[in-house]
């Protein structure tokens, strides 16, 4: 599928470069903007939920606000540029994908369908330290490694809190169906976003291919 085909390019020697860092970061603006949004959007629905639940969305949704900040100062120091949030080109279409489907989960799917996302996403860098050390073996400075490494300080207890949300308010059968249901399908758009990221990595690799990433070289 092609998501094994990007980590096959990925893993191959020679063939990553910071250049690749630099979509990630800006994709990963992109959607980081919107996290801490979908997630106060379940607290502000109209009917009639769990009260704790609902601090909770409030509570996770503001320690996530502005987070997405972190990859803006990592794509600033990964280039020397002093990049603005109008100097990046507007999200893939994949990376609109993810976002446009966990508001849609947010405002009217079971209201603990959001946490299926928050359950993998809190996790997920204990899986990719293979990546973070090929980062650094192309060059890239942990001072350009903000939102790596202490975005996954602070979902260590995000993770530990999400666990705990769902064993406390998922009563129902249905409610386990729609929180492993969404976990699934965010999983699934995410691989594609990432699949979307490396084909265009590969539009600036060639020279010849005029890249949306106007601030690459």
């Amino acid at each position: 599928n092609l998501t094994s085909k990007t980590a096959l390019k990925f893993l191959r020697p020679g063939f990553i470069d910071k250049r690749y860092y630099a979509i990630y970061l800006a994709e990963t603006f992109h959607y980081t903007f919107h996290n801490s949004r979908n997630q106060a959007l379940v607290a502000a629905r109209k009917e009639v939920m769990n009260i704790n639940y609902m601090k909770f969305c409030l509570k996770h949704a503001a320690e996530e606000t502005g987070h997405e900040m972190m990859a803006l100062h990592d794509l600033k120091q990964l280039l020397s540029l002093d990049i603005t949030v109008k100097d990046l080109p507007g999200p893939l279409d994949s990376t609109k994908a993810l976002s446009a489907y966990l508001y849609y989960i947010a405002e009217y799917e079971n209201p603990l369908a959001r946490l299926g996302y928050s359950y993998w996403a809190e996790r997920v860098y204990q899986y990719i330290k293979p990546m973070l050390s090929l980062l650094k073996f192309v060059g890239v400075d942990k001072k350009a490694m903000t939102f790596f490494n202490e975005h996954a300080e602070i979902d260590a207890d995000h993770a530990k809190d999400v666990d705990l949300a769902i064993n406390t308010y998922a009563k129902t059968e249905a409610d386990w169906n729609a929180i492993n249901g969404a976990m699934l399908t965010s999983l699934r758009l995410t691989m594609a976003m990432v699949d979307e990221i490396m084909a265009e990595f590969i539009k600036v690799k060639d020279k010849n291919h005029e890249s949306r990433y106007r601030f690459l070289k």
